[in-house]
C-alpha cells in the first residue's frame, strides 16, 4: 500500500468540541464568546425532589423550572449522568405526563436554533440529543426539523454529524429520503470538507434506493478531481470499497488518462491501488501502463508510485497474469542497478520475494540486483 507511516492518513475526525455559552443563547438568542459566560455546576439536580439526593430517583413529574440546569446536564461530562437518569424517570411516568416532560425538553432545544446548534457541536451535547431520539414521534419531529434545517453545519461538525446517522435510522422512509435529497444537493461540496467527507462516508453507509444510486453516480463522474482532492479522495476511495460495477467502472472511466498523475501522488496512490484491486477498473488502469514504458520505469522508483507498481505486480500475479507481468517486469529489468539505491527496492523486494524470479524466466539470483 502507498504509504508514508503504514496508513491511509484520513482527515482528522477529532478534537474538542467548542465551550458553551448557552445562557445568551437561551435567553437573548446571541452567541457570546467561548470566554464569556459559563453555567457553573450545582452539587445537586436541579430536577431532585425536596428531600431527595441526586443519585435517587426524580420522583414527582419534572417541570423545567431551570431550564439551563437541563442544559448543564446535557453539556457537561460529570452530569451527562444524570440526564440519562432523568430521562429514565420520565420514562416512568404517565403517557400523557411523559410526553409533555419531553416536549418540554424538545422546545427548550429547538425553540432557539442557536441553542441547539451549541448542543449538536458540544460532544456531550451531540449524545444527549441522540439519547432524546426515538423516545416520542413529536419530540422527534422537532429535533428532525432542527437536524434538517442545520444539515450542513452538522455534516461538517465533528459531533453533529452522528446526529444525522442516528435521524436516519430513526424515521420512517419519506424523512430518509428528505436527509437523502439534502446529501445529494451538498455531495460534490461536503466531499471537499475535512469533516464534510467523513459524514459522506458514514451516510453512504445507510442510504438505501434510488439516492443512493444517484449520489453514487455523482461522485464517479467526478472522480477526475475528487481524486486530487485530499478529502475528496477519501470519498472515491470509500466507494471503490463498495465494490459496486457500475460505479466502480465509471470512477476508472473518469481517471482514464490520469492514472500515472495519481498514482505519484500520496492519496491519490490510494486511489490506483483499489482500482488494481477491482475486477471492475483494473484493465483500464493496466492498459494505460502498458504504453508508457518510461512512466512505468519512473513510478517504480517514485516515493508513492513504488507502492502502486507493487500492487500492479500482484495483482497480475494473483489474477494468473504470467505473461503480463513478465512484460512488466521486463520493462523495469534494465533498470534494476539504478533502482536498488532510491524508492525501487522495494519494488525489486517484491519481485525476488512475492513474484518469484522462476515465473518471470529470471535465474534465481541476480547478483548485485537486490537488496
Amino acid at each position: 500500500m502507498s504509504k508514508d507511516s503504514g496508513s491511509n492518513p484520513m482527515p482528522n475526525d477529532k478534537g474538542k468540541g467548542p465551550e458553551l455559552n448557552l445562557l445568551s443563547a437561551f435567553k437573548r438568542g446571541a452567541r457570546l464568546s467561548a470566554a464569556s459566560l459559563r453555567v457553573p455546576l450545582s452539587t445537586s439536580s436541579c430536577f431532585t425532589q425536596p428531600g431527595a439526593s441526586s443519585s435517587t430517583k426524580f420522583g414527582q413529574p419534572w417541570a423545567p423550572s431551570q431550564p439551563l440546569g437541563v442544559l448543564n446536564m446535557m453539556t457537561c461530562p460529570i452530569r451527562y449522568s444524570e440526564f440519562i437518569e432523568l430521562l429514565r424517570d420520565i420514562d416512568t411516568y404517565q403517557k400523557d405526563e411523559k410526553e409533555r416532560s419531553l416536549l418540554q425538553i424538545g422546545s427548550m432545544i429547538t425553540t432557539n436554533n442557536y441553542t441547539f446548534l451549541e448542543l449538536a457541536q458540544d460532544q456531550i451535547g451531540s449524545r444527549s440529543l441522540r439519547a432524546l431520539i426515538t423516545r416520542n414521534q413529536i419530540l422527534d419531529a422537532l429535533l428532525f426539523d432542527s437536524i434538517r434545517m442545520n444539515f450542513w453545519s452538522l455534516m461538517n461538525s465533528n459531533f453533529g454529524r452522528h446526529l444525522i446517522v442516528t435521524m436516519i435510522r430513526a424515521v420512517d422512509k419519506p424523512k430518509k429520503e428528505i436527509l437523502y435529497k439534502l446529501t445529494y444537493d451538498n455531495t460534490l461540496e461536503l466531499a471537499k470538507q475535512e469533516t464534510g467527507c467523513i459524514a459522506l462516508n458514514e451516510v453512504f453507509e445507510e442510504i438505501r434506493g434510488p439516492f443512493r444510486d444517484l449520489i453514487f453516480d455523482l461522485i464517479a463522474q467526478n472522480a477526475g478531481w475528487l481524486s486530487f482532492d485530499p478529502y475528496g479522495t477519501h470519498v472515491v476511495q470509500n466507494i471503490l470499497k463498495l465494490h459496486i460495477p457500475s460505479a466502480t467502472q465509471t470512477i476508472a472511466e473518469s481517471l482514464d488518462g490520469m492514472f500515472f498523475e495519481l498514482a505519484m501522488k500520496r492519496h491519490g496512490s490510494y486511489v490506483v491501488e483499489k482500482c488494481l484491486n477491482s475486477v471492475f477498473a483494473r484493465e483500464k488502469v493496466l492498459a494505460e501502463f502498458r504504453v508508457n514504458d518510461k512512466e512505468w520505469v519512473r513510478m517504480a522508483n517514485d516515493k508513492f508510485g513504488n507502492f502502486v507498481v507493487q500492487c500492479a505486480l500482484k495483482v497480475m500475479k494473483q489474477s494468473g497474469m504470467t505473461d503480463l507481468l513478465r512484460e512488466f517486469v521486463g520493462k523495469l529489468r534494465p533498470h534494476f542497478g539504478e533502482m536498488k539505491n532510491g524508492f525501487g527496492k522495494n519494488t525489486l523486494k517484491v519481485i525476488e520475494k512475492d513474484i518469484g524470479l522462476r515465473i518471470l524466466g529470471l535465474p534465481d539470483h541476480l547478483p548485485g540486483f537486490f537488496p
